[in-house]
């Protein structure tokens, strides 16, 4: 019994309470202008602060609302390249504009 006891209590250090959180690195859709739109909130209304290609990666970030998600960008394979210190820009997406395969 004592035996069963230890090894359950290894087991429950070992093995993080709930799920697994994932990153999701994704790459953007292409667009007929050949940009994704960076906006500062979740709409098209929102300011732009930054022209993305379907080159670059984004990090789906926490927030969502409605179509709209929060992402880090990355300029191409910066973020493997340089590093994840090498963000090009923070804020919203459509999720429409993200691949499929993300998130």
């Amino acid at each position: 019994m004592r035996r069963a006891a230890a090894l359950a209590l290894v087991a429950s250090a070992v093995v993080p309470p709930g799920p697994a959180a994932a990153t999701a690195f994704c790459q953007l859709k292409e667009t007929q202008d050949g940009f994704v739109a960076l906006r500062s909130g979740p709409g098209s209304s929102m300011r732009m602060v930054g022209r993305m290609k379907s080159t670059d990666e984004v990090l789906l970030g926490e927030g969502q609302k409605g179509d709209w998600v929060q992402v880090t960008w990355w300029r191409g394979d910066d973020r493997l390249t340089k590093g994840q210190g090498a963000v090009a820009g923070r804020g919203w997406v459509h999720r429409k504009l993200v691949a499929e395969e993300c998130g």
